[in-house]
């Protein structure tokens, strides 16, 4: 009776010891993917400023890699320093495809995911109607999504009409995140810049007419720039006659 007693006793003494180290390996896997996913949030960033450079060192003058496209997500590779120089910070960041380098950290949205501009939206300090600034996102603004609060979001990149790389509050309504939107909202960008209007209004109607940016909610949008800059690219008589026309109606 007492070895079937110790025999018992043995097997309970297992048991709960093997239910601990289950337990114990279930939590460090649980800690160990939380801290997994921690590093994934915070080793990515989106390029805000089109054809950023991607430089050997870090310094202004550093020898040229490549360059960035608005609205790019990078991997950041941990490194940061910040040039005694011009007393800029600096990332080292890596492409996808590989090539490494260091970029300015001011034009990058760490953390954050690509966005475009719905529609035309004020700017505001913090997540509150109050605290409203006389600044604006302008429709097709890309820019990073930093964070959310209730129907707020917290976003960084340059405005149309802005000089710089700014950072505020706007409505969740008026971004979104669709590849689609962003690419189309991207491609209307670089047309604009063409010199001549004609160059414009080609490079908007290739834009137009790409089966593979049809669904885009800006498509509209486009096509009333076409026309807007086709009436101004018709010779000056013609433009007169038409006004005329329009103000007889």
């Amino acid at each position: 009776m007492k070895k079937i007693f110790i025999a018992i006793t043995m097997v309970s003494v297992l048991f709960t010891s093997c239910k601990e180290n289950g337990g114990n390996k279930n939590t460090t896997e649980q800690t160990s993917e939380s801290n997994e996913k921690e590093a994934k949030q915070t080793n990515e960033a989106i390029c805000l400023l089109e054809k950023l450079s991607v430089r050997e060192t870090p310094q202004a003058n550093g020898k040229w890699i490549t360059s960035m496209s608005l609205g790019e997500k990078v991997i950041l590779t941990g490194e940061e320093t910040t040039d005694d120089a011009s007393k800029k910070l600096y990332y080292k960041v890596k492409l996808i495809d590989g090539k490494e380098g260091w970029t300015r950290a001011s034009f990058l949205g760490v953390n954050g995911e690509v966005g475009v501009l719905l529609e035309d939206a004020s700017m505001y300090k913090r997540p509150d109607l109050l605290t409203k600034t006389d600044k604006k996102y302008s429709t097709m603004d890309i820019i990073a999504v930093l964070s959310t609060q209730g129907d707020w979001v917290q976003i960084k990149g340059k405005r149309a009409e802005g000089e710089y790389i700014e950072e505020g509050w706007i409505k969740t309504s008026n971004i979104s995140n669709n590849e689609v939107d962003i690419a189309t909202a991207k491609y209307a960008a670089l047309a604009v810049e063409k010199e001549t209007m004609t160059e414009r209004i080609k490079a908007l109607q290739e834009i137009i007419e790409n089966p593979d940016l049809s669904s885009s909610d800006f498509i509209n949008v486009l096509k009333e720039r076409v026309k807007d800059y086709e009436s101004k690219n018709m010779p000056i008589d013609v433009q007169d006659a038409k006004a005329e026309e329009e103000s007889k109606k």
